[in-house]
């Protein structure tokens, strides 16, 4: 029996240490290796993130219609609650008793009489003008300078299907006739072209 130190091969020599398919490198040089993994935030707290986002953004979006409006204050108008108007006109005509007055040979003057709140007039109404064969934006101009406020544009085109720019467009058809006396928030609707 030969006792050699070691495995040997067919030929007698010593195994050679397995290699490795490629040389050990790093992946990216210059990446710095990986640290600790991020915590994830949890339910609770994205929960909690979400609704604080809601409430400042509701905050904000009141805060600029504020600005936009130029009120400073909210309204102190009255309600239009009928339980609290009568008592605030119930109250308004009750004699105050803080301090008893002297007796007089004077009869106390009546309560001053109600008047029937005002009813708000009517809206005026508007004549419709002629819009057919006018640029649509003119058409918008001169509808809005007269008092129309809900103004809608529909195409007549099968290619462009939505009126985005007024005035590349032309009024085919009006929903209102010439002459016809409406609302101003009537619901007008032109039907517009960009065909020539």
């Amino acid at each position: 029996m030969n006792h050699e130190p070691g495995p040997t091969t067919w030929q007698g020599q010593q195994p050679s240490p397995p290699q490795q398919p490629y040389p050990q490198q790093q992946p990216y040089p210059n990446m710095p290796p990986p640290g600790k993994p991020k915590r994830k935030l949890g339910t609770g707290a994205i929960i909690a993130i979400t609704i604080g986002a809601l409430v400042i953004a509701c905050c904000g979006i009141t805060g600029v219609a504020a600005l936009v409006t130029g009120d400073s204050e909210p309204d102190a108008a009255p309600s239009s609650s009928p339980t609290v108007a009568a008592a605030a006109e119930r109250d308004a005509q009750a004699p105050a008793t803080a301090t008893p007055a002297a007796p007089s040979s004077e009869a106390a003057p009546p309560p001053p009489a109600t008047t029937a709140p005002a009813t708000p007039a009517a809206p005026e109404k508007i004549t419709m003008p002629n819009l057919k064969g006018e640029n649509a934006a003119v058409a918008d101009d001169k509808l809005r300078k007269l008092g129309f406020t809900n103004l809608q544009y529909g195409s007549a085109d099968e290619n462009d299907t939505l009126v985005i720019m007024l005035a590349n467009w032309t009024v085919t058809k009006q929903s209102a006739k010439p002459g016809a006396k409406l609302n101003p928030d009537d619901l007008i609707v032109l039907t517009c072209t960009k065909q020539n």
